[in-house]
């Protein structure tokens, strides 16, 4: 029997454990920023107002992140550094994540290299960098490691098996990524099971039925609320229709033929590795290799559109997978203080890659707060606000679908119909985000709004001349004031009373000058505010010849 002093951890992987903490604080604001952040928040802030998920506002995510997150954007609300306190908010899944990694390693290998797993694991530079992001993928992976910890190197129960069920069903209603990982984490465990020992202990029917119906519970609870608000069909197309319609793979056939080269590869290798080690229990290592194997090479070869996050829930299990394959090394196994030595040596280089990607002393959110915060300057809540993919957060959008790779793919194709000029009119939108919109968006916003600093153009025109008459062909209606790049102007506008500012409807207005200069007419409510159109520079003189 082991003392009590024998399971108790010394202080010194606690102390280790909490530097890493205090890493990922320091990092807060320096994590690369992801468009999907404001995104996520935007969607979360549609919940906190009572819109409807999937209707009001567009999401092609499960609904379980923004539900539970929506009190925070309620408690954040028109805060411009939001992004600050949700990332704050990320450590949590980051932790959950940690604990399950270590947990099965522990159970695993012991303590010792459970350690290790957690800290390589966590410095690891892609996971520590895209998990410290404000983004749905953070729950998804720490839901998926959490399911996988209550199972793993545990004798099979039913109500194990429901707890797992029930923790990969919140992926799952996180994100549909989760079928990936269940498909091949099924696939790794039957080809392992076929490898191991007649006499290694199996999952009853019992155990797989508890699986399922946990599994099951968390997606059917929001199919009958989704249901109960007739909301079933839009989110199937924001979920299914708009995710799968016009995902195609570039040479999907010649792909999917190195995936299955690839694939039974992998299969080969771990058959071969099985015989070698021929353990008399399930080999859980082997499990975590292929398991990862299989769905890297599904996400590079099939999976329409890869990205950083995509890989996050594995990357703790082949590390877990890489420590635990290691330990089986006679001449590691003899030699502790190189073992503690090589481990310092991969956390330094793991960190050297942090730094190289994410410099902490960059502050990577300060362009995003200045944006936010002028643009909550100059709307109110009742404004709409047009940007790529929510990224004024706590404004509404004129237009409905984001703007990410693939809607501009569509647009770009014809397969979608670019709308938001239109929208645009409609709503009366103000204010615009100029980025990642379409040529003919972009154009029209050109022409409509004057630049406001960075992204951020206000609906008006710069006027071409300082004469007294002006005529203005108005695009976009609304409230506007004319100015002389300092303070209001007065005049007259088709012929009425004289007025410092006019709700233009959409057409040609003549604008007579009583006094100064003009330079600009713009929207009043951002004049008001603050906000100062910079007059044009004057022209240079032309350059003489040369001879």
């Amino acid at each position: 029997m082991m003392s009590p002093s024998q399971h108790r951890l010394p202080i010194w992987p606690w102390i280790t454990l909490l530097l890493l903490l205090v890493l990922r604080l320091a990092w807060l604001n320096a994590y690369t920023l992801n468009s999907d952040e404001a995104q996520h928040a935007h969607v979360a802030w549609a919940w906190a107002q009572g819109l409807q998920p999937y209707r009001d506002v567009f999401d092609n995510h499960g609904p379980l992140f923004a539900w539970l997150h929506s009190p925070l954007l309620r408690l954040l609300d028109d805060r411009a550094d939001v992004l600050t306190w949700l990332r704050l908010a990320m450590q949590l899944w980051y932790v959950i994540a940690l604990a399950a990694t270590g947990w099965m390693a522990r159970r695993l290998y012991g303590w010792r290299l459970a350690l290790a797993v957690v800290l390589l694991a966590g410095l690891f530079p892609r996971f520590f960098v895209v998990s410290g992001q404000f983004r749905t993928d953070d729950m998804w992976m720490a839901m998926w490691l959490a399911g996988m910890a209550v199972v793993v190197g545990a004798a099979p129960r039913a109500w194990r098996y429901f707890l797992a069920g029930l923790l990969v069903g919140c992926a799952l209603s996180v994100s549909q990524k989760t079928l990936v990982l269940l498909v091949t984490a099924l696939v790794a465990a039957a080809i392992v099971r076929l490898l191991q020992p007649a006499g290694a202990p199996r999952a009853g029917w019992r155990c797989w039925l508890a699986g399922v119906a946990g599994l099951l519970l968390v997606p059917a609870i929001f199919t009958l609320w989704l249901a109960s608000k007739g909301l079933l069909g839009d989110a199937w197309y924001g979920l299914a229709g708009y995710n799968i319609g016009g995902a195609n793979k570039r040479h999907a056939p010649l792909q999917a033929l190195w995936f299955l080269i690839s694939a039974a590869l992998v299969v080969g290798l771990i058959a071969r590795e099985a015989r070698r080690r021929a353990l008399p229990r399930y080999d859980w290592t082997l499990y975590f290799a292929l398991q990862g194997g299989l769905y890297l090479l599904l996400i590079w070869f099939v999976w329409p559109l890869v990205t950083r996050q995509d890989f996050l829930p594995v990357l703790p299990t082949l590390v877990l997978a890489a420590c635990g394959w290691a330990a089986h090394w006679e001449w590691l196994g003899q030699r502790p203080r190189l073992r503690v030595v090589l481990l310092f040596v991969a956390l330094g280089v793991e960190l050297a890659g942090v730094f190289a990607s994410a410099p902490p002393w960059q502050d990577r959110l300060a362009a995003q707060r200045a944006e936010l915060a002028m643009v909550l300057r100059y709307t109110d809540k009742t404004d709409t606000v047009m940007d790529a993919k929510g990224d004024s957060i706590f404004r509404m959008r004129p237009y409905y679908p984001v703007l990410e790779s693939l809607a501009l793919h569509r647009i770009r194709k014809g397969q979608m119909t670019d709308t938001i000029a239109d929208e645009l009119v409609s709503h009366r939108t103000m204010l615009v985000v100029l980025r990642r919109l379409s040529r003919a968006s972009a154009r029209f916003v050109m022409l409509n709004y004057v630049p406001a600093g960075g992204d951020v153009w206000v609906a008006g025109h710069m006027l071409p001349t300082h004469d007294v008459d002006q005529t203005i062909d108005v695009k976009v209606p609304g409230d506007y004031v004319l100015t002389d790049g300092h303070q209001r102007l007065s005049g007259s506008l088709d012929g009425g009373p004289v007025a410092d500012h006019w709700v233009l409807e959409r057409g040609v207005h003549h604008l007579k000058v009583a006094s100064g200069n003009p330079v600009a007419i713009v929207w009043t409510q951002a004049f008001e505010r603050g906000w100062r159109p910079l007059p044009p520079p004057p022209p240079t003189p032309p350059r003489g010849r040369r001879h």
